[in-house]
């Protein structure tokens, strides 16, 4: 077994996947995390005895698949976590087009849209069967570079019947996607394209339908912090470091080979290997000093689209508040939010199925909306301080809209911005899960840079969609990476 010292940069659910992965296969492994606390934006805080959560509202993997093999070897999903799949995703509300919901479940949701737009019978059941066939998709057990012959043919025979839609749609927006379907219904189409978004992947949209479907894309009782902390324990408890509060400043290099690192306060650390799971552009640009980064790297962070920045607003409320649904988004024309115009909001009822996060008898309400990182950028401190408090004002206001009278019953407050993100985890831009699904969701960059030995890079800004479980099995593929460089057997045990 090898004992190389592994520094991992980040304590994120990509480090912390990378560090247990490492300890399981006997690397010396220490995660430098520039936060008082491991998860990076898989978190949430306490306001009195409220809990809001930032991240967690459904997972990849909670049921089947190479995903969910990793969550159990990584302790996210054990025997005591609940998982919970929701009947209904969300709702859309709209002045003009009404009401709009989305199942989980393709065997409601089908006679739903079939009620919803007769007229399009045969283009709904097209688009269901596509659905449904795209079950049939799995994500790769190794990385690039470690896939043998027979994994890609076993991935090429269980994925058969949706290779064709693969070939077809791959690079299609949503938008290009229901066009091509043909449906008749104005609604329906309106609704379809703001379900994630006219210009984002048609993939996307139709693998996250299938994956719930499936029932495998849960939600995990407890969300963020409870996600992250039994990542965390199951770390320690392999023999792995952590070092909070320490932001990485540089990588050390020494002919061309990565050594260890510097933190801000002046300390070195050595390493014969460094893993970085952290802002990617910081990485490239700020740790390396842009000195790795090749035309590929460079066309993803000139050219690819980013997720807007969002804010978030909480409200501890004094009452049980019911709800309809759990998710429900309002699609507005001049709404004002602060400062930004969105073109959706949307009003989430954690308590209604996750009762921990308030005390008997109260509720967690939050409003999230995306806001464009021009109005965060350089914004002076008294500024800030007003701006949070004009969101907060008018995401009150729109709150009473829906739950007339609330706004007496509100305990606590609490409004988390872009640079809240930013200023927790570094992020780019605020782009909280990296580069957009309305790029190609199947191009992925490289773990390795050209011209830098013992390196590797792992997180969301590897894959356009980002995202938890392909952040976590990034930080799985760095160290099967490292055990075949070794020359040694990758352990899950």
């Amino acid at each position: 077994m090898s004992q190389q010292k592994i520094v991992i940069i980040g304590g994120g659910v990509a480090g912390l996947s990378a560090g247990i992965y490492a300890q399981l296969n006997g690397f010396d492994a220490t995660i430098i995390e520039m936060s008082d606390r491991p998860g990076g934006q898989l978190t949430s805080w306490k306001r009195g005895d409220y809990t809001f959560d930032y991240c967690l509202h459904w997972l990849i993997g909670t049921d089947h698949g190479a995903y969910h093999d990793m969550w159990l070897e990584t302790n996210v999903i054990a025997d005591d976590v609940k998982v919970v799949n929701h009947r209904i995703f969300n709702r859309y509300v709209d002045e003009t087009h009404g009401d709009f919901l989305v199942h989980t479940s393709l065997d409601e949701w089908e006679p739903y849209l079939i009620e919803f737009a007769p007229e399009d019978r045969a283009p709904i059941r097209r688009m269901c069967n596509l659905i449904r066939r795209g079950l049939s998709f799995e994500t790769f057990e190794n990385p690039p570079g470690l896939r043998s012959t027979l994994e890609y043919a076993d991935w090429f025979v269980h994925a058969a019947r949706f290779l064709p839609a693969l070939i077809r749609y791959r690079g299609q927006t949503c938008q290009q996607f229901f066009d091509g379907l043909g449906f008749k219904n104005q609604r329906l189409a309106f609704f379809l394209n703001r379900v994630l978004g006219s210009d984002y992947a048609a993939l996307a949209f139709i693998l996250m339908m299938g994956w719930m479907h499936a029932k495998n894309a849960g939600y995990l009782l407890g969300g963020s912090s409870a996600m992250s902390g039994r990542m965390a324990d199951r770390f320690q408890n392999l023999g792995g470091q952590f070092r909070f509060g320490d932001k990485v400043t540089d990588i050390l290099v020494e002919n061309d080979t990565a050594t260890g690192i510097t933190l801000e306060s002046g300390e070195t650390i050595d390493a014969d290997h460094v893993i970085a799971a952290c802002d990617g552009h910081s990485v490239l640009f700020d740790m390396l000093q842009g000195k790795y980064v090749d035309a590929t790297f460079r066309e993803a962070f000139d050219t690819w689209p980013l997720f807007a920045p969002i804010v978030m607003v909480s409200f501890g409320i004094d009452d049980v508040v019911a709800s309809e649904v759990q998710h429900t988004d309002y699609l507005v024309n001049g709404t004002h939010i602060g400062s930004t115009v969105p073109a959706r909001y949307r009003v989430l009822n954690r308590s209604s199925y996750d009762p921990g996060f308030a005390p008997d008898g109260k509720t967690v309400l939050l409003m999230l909306f995306e806001s464009p990182w021009e109005i965060w950028d350089g914004l002076a401190t008294e500024a800030y301080a007003e701006e949070k408090a004009a969101i907060l004002e008018d995401a009150t206001r729109l709150l009473d809209t829906h739950y007339p009278g609330i706004s007496q019953k509100i305990e606590t407050t609490d409004v988390a911005t872009p640079l809240t993100t930013v200023r927790n985890t570094g992020v780019w831009r605020g782009a909280f899960e990296g580069f957009s699904l309305s790029t190609d969701m199947m191009k992925t960059l490289p773990m390795r840079l050209q011209g830098l030995k013992n390196f590797t890079l792992a997180g969301q800004w590897l894959f356009p969609g980002g995202g938890q479980p392909a952040s976590a099995q990034s930080g799985k593929w760095a160290i099967k990476m490292l055990c075949d460089e070794a020359r040694q057997e990758f352990n899950t045990e």
